[in-house]
């Protein structure tokens, strides 16, 4: 027999070793944390029985001026079962992910743009076996303009005739998209030249698309046409916002190729938004951005100013107004010189007579040389 007291400290005894016994089986169930990876590290959403696997992202322009439409590819070194988006913070439209049969990779994908200068965190949920795992991506969309776009003169050489304003454009995009400047703008004028479809002394914009191609094979350049010269001018302001890239805008029927890098005013999720709103552009322009006074005498009638380096910012009134920039449709005869596209890929005119931008368009199956098939509207 035992007295109260004794009864009392047994059932302690024993409530200390039940307390013990659960806590060291727990541990032993849990395991310890997964491996950790470089790049984005795998959180497991359950208790992991399975390595994680190495997962790469590839997003284009990633990741602190973004473009505002969400692409990004994913590979995975092992067999997904099943995968999950979630884009943080909600955007307001749906996300996901696709999965290709392989279980091996799959593509993120939103339906509307994403805000400018907004902080991301897209969420990657992948199940491998009966096990989930979760891979962040954090990255920053582009704001209303873009910065740090080096800017190139066309005038390398000052006495030299004025042709290479869409090679210097070139230049430009190529040293900000690839970070790499392994030409001039005459060089890139003289390699480019071959692959005109016209008779344009310079280069035109089947030259511009496939320069920009062969300078970096991850770009996807084509050109497009638009009947009047809003209609370009808000698909500029798009596809700067939808690629996260300049825009090339042909201006001075069809003679002179400055680029789009930002905008003023407002542009919603998508193309026909009504919250969009254009109060006015901001271009670089590689000949009224040189302030050397031996380049003064080259159209001395258009002031130029050093924001033309950096992003000068064109009200619509002379955006729309001043030759120089939209005022004229592409010409598709220049002083007696056919500069249409004139080699019989399509009915003529063809660049004449419209409004031509060229941009990146993400289409890496299409050839430089065509117009552009992307559907935005």
């Amino acid at each position: 027999m035992y007295t109260p007291a004794e009864r009392l400290g047994q059932a302690v005894v024993v409530m200390v070793a039940l307390v013990f016994a659960i806590t060291v089986g727990g541990f032993i169930l849990r395991g310890g944390p997964g491996d950790s990876l470089l790049g984005p590290s795998p959180t497991p959403a359950a208790s992991p029985t399975t390595k994680p696997p190495d997962v790469k992202f590839t997003q284009d322009t990633c990741c602190t001026q973004t473009a505002r439409s969400m692409r990004a590819t994913w590979e995975s070194s092992e067999k997904v079962v099943k995968a999950a988006f979630q884009l943080s913070p909600d955007p307001g439209f749906p996300c996901a992910t696709s999965l290709d049969p392989s279980g091996a990779k799959g593509v993120l994908s939103c339906q509307g743009l994403l805000r400018g200068a907004t902080d991301y965190t897209a969420t990657l949920s992948l199940t491998v076996g009966r096990d989930t795992f979760r891979y962040d991506q954090k990255f920053k969309t582009m704001g209303d303009r873009l910065t740090d776009v080096k800017w190139f003169t066309e005038f390398e050489n000052p006495t030299g005739d004025p042709l290479a304003c869409a090679a210097a454009s070139i230049r430009i995009v190529q040293n900000y998209t690839a970070k790499q400047d392994p030409l001039t703008a005459e060089q890139i004028l003289t390699t480019g030249k071959p692959y005109n479809k016209s008779r344009d002394p310079g280069l035109d914009p089947v030259a511009i698309a496939t320069m920009q191609k062969r300078l970096d094979p991850n770009s996807n350049y084509h050109y497009y046409r638009f009947g009047t010269r809003e209609e370009a001018t808000k698909s500029a302001v798009y596809w700067l916002v939808r690629s996260g890239k300049p825009v090339h805008v042909i201006s001075l029927a069809g003679q002179h190729d400055p680029l789009l890098v930002g905008f003023t005013g407002a542009f919603g999720t998508f193309y026909d938004d009504q919250a969009n709103k254009i109060d006015q552009v901001i271009v670089e322009d590689p000949q009224r951005g040189d302030m050397r006074p031996e380049t003064a005498n080259r159209r001395p009638d258009k002031y130029r100013t050093p924001g033309f380096q950096t992003g000068q910012p064109i009200g619509l009134d002379e955006w729309y107004g001043d030759e120089w920039w939209l005022r004229f449709v592409y010409a598709g005869v220049v002083s007696g010189v056919n500069i249409d596209r004139n080699d019989g890929a399509y009915p003529t005119p063809h660049w004449g007579g419209q409004f031509v931008l060229l941009v990146d368009d993400a289409d890496s199956e299409w050839p430089s040389d065509r117009e552009g098939r992307a559907k935005w509207h």
